[in-house]
């Protein structure tokens, strides 16, 4: 078999799980992640097997060693914690406790609970794997612009359903169980904050391709071009093919109702457009008949219609905050113990996914009772909960590298600085929205944003290597 072939099979691999990720509840299921991981795997193998008997043209991999050192470090750390052992006396007291209920004795370890900790792992592992591929893939810009695609126009045809069933007050996720929330859009996820990061990721990954194909389209138009013709060049079906996923996905984050990841979105389009006027501008102007077309143009065009959706959705949106407020007072409460829990373990952690294990060890009487408390409403909380101080602070470095790579690929690169800009704002939407919710958990939701922050990283690494690439897509 080629290099071609197998490269292909594994790209493929990943187009359909890019795709297909959210369908399932989401893949918030056991099953579905060892799938997941399974699919992962199997692309790994062929990526792989493809550089046996040819040589690496990936990104330098002395590019890579800072953040896969420090994931490698993190799963590390999570193997540890399953460790029976009583390592320095940092056994969690939770098997004590289980030793004098049991009556028998009991080999203690950092996690208080194994189970979530290998399950917690296994996700893990999948991502890392899964952002090691995509980087590799997504060095070339052809390949990126699809895995964009494949996101877009995926989530475009979820909205459109959750769109269906929220209009025929449909009281299934399709053949998968009930829906618990009818009177907002999730789609396929049980919680709307959920679906409502996807979709914004979504959304303002699709304004930023729309975008970039109007300016590119405007960059490239004789100056002597009449207005009309430059007109009908951007009503083409081109850029209908963006503009109409743009208006959907944007609907669809409205209509989930959800405060921040409304906020959140809209934040990260509020960033866009400050890039829009600096280093992500239309930076030709026309200037024939007195005609001068601005960056901003488009951007009105779609924020205008997003401030239509705004308004209809605007009552049942304030309508949620008259009733709770900006943030839960629950959520306060429950921060309050997170914080108490943290302090009893800063450096050990509870374990990777042991949150609501430990959870029932502290008092909990002011948290509604018909809730199910099994995540900590704060995914960098949660973090420093299960992995500890240190090993979170390593996890949470990788971001911030990522991050920064982003903003120097926009700054140093001279073309498709689409790719790094979609890597900066979708990371925007998960950021802010991770403060309050754990939408970043959900492994479709997870899966998508490594998709748009690697291709913003892989990008802004080959940024040198690129610039005198075939054809220019932004």
């Amino acid at each position: 078999m080629s290099r071609s072939f197998l490269d292909r099979t594994a790209f493929t691999l990943l187009l359909l799980l890019i795709v297909f990720c959210p369908l399932v509840l989401g893949s918030n299921r056991v099953l579905l992640w060892i799938v997941n991981f399974a699919v992962v795997w199997a692309a790994f193998l062929l990526w792989s097997t493809a550089r046996i008997n040819w040589s690496y043209q990936g990104p330098p991999i002395s590019q890579l060693v800072f953040p896969f050192l420090c994931l490698g470090s993190v799963l590390l750390w999570i193997s540890i914690q399953l460790v029976p052992s009583d390592f320095a006396g940092l056994s969690n007291p939770i098997w004590n406790y289980s030793e004098v209920l049991l009556q028998e004795e009991l080999d203690g370890r950092m996690t208080a609970n194994p189970l979530l900790g290998k399950l917690t792992l296994l996700r893990l592992t999948t991502y890392v794997i899964f952002a090691w591929l995509v980087i590799q893939f997504a060095k070339e810009a052809s390949s990126a612009y699809v895995m964009l695609l494949a996101v877009i126009y995926s989530a475009t045809a979820y909205a459109i359903y959750g769109a269906m069933a929220l209009t025929s007050g449909d009281p299934n996720i399709l053949w998968f169980g009930p829906r618990f929330d009818t009177t907002n859009l999730t789609a396929t996820f049980v919680n709307r904050n959920s679906a409502a990061t996807y979709f914004g990721i979504s959304a303002i990954t699709a304004a930023i391709l729309l975008y970039a194909r109007v300016r590119k389209l405007v960059q490239t138009s004789d100056a002597s071009e009449p207005v009309l013709q430059l007109l009908e060049k951007l009503v083409s079906l081109k850029t209908a093919s963006l503009l109409g996923p743009t208006i959907i996905l944007w609907g669809a984050v409205f209509l989930t109702n959800s405060r921040a990841g409304i906020a959140s979105s809209l934040i990260a389009l509020l960033l866009f457009l400050f890039l829009c006027l600096g280093p992500f501008s239309i930076s030709r102007k026309r200037r024939s008949l007195g005609v001068s077309v601005s960056p901003i143009l488009v951007v009105l065009v779609v924020a205008g219609i997003i401030g239509l959706l705004l308004v209809q959705s605007g009552n049942a949106i304030g309508l949620r905050l008259i009733q709770q407020g900006v943030t839960d007072s629950y959520r306060l409460q429950l921060y309050q113990t997170v914080l108490q829990m943290i302090g009893d373990y800063p450096l050990q952690g509870v374990g990777a996914g042991a949150f609501p294990t430990m959870l029932m060890l502290y008092p909990t009487s002011e948290l509604p009772a018909e809730l199910t408390w099994d995540k900590a409403h704060n995914s960098y909380l949660e973090a420093i909960v299960g992995l500890g101080i240190p090993a979170s602070l390593i996890l949470f470095a990788v971001f911030i590298w990522s991050f920064s790579k982003c903003l120097s690929g926009l700054h140093s690169r001279r073309v498709r600085k689409l790719y790094p800009t979609i890597g900066i704002c979708s990371s925007t939407v998960v950021v802010i929205h991770s403060t309050v919710d754990f939408s970043i958990e959900i492994q479709a939701v997870a899966l998508v944003y490594i998709v748009m922050l690697c291709v913003g990283v892989a990008q802004s690494l080959s940024a040198r290597n690129s610039r005198a690439g075939s054809s220019v897509r932004g």
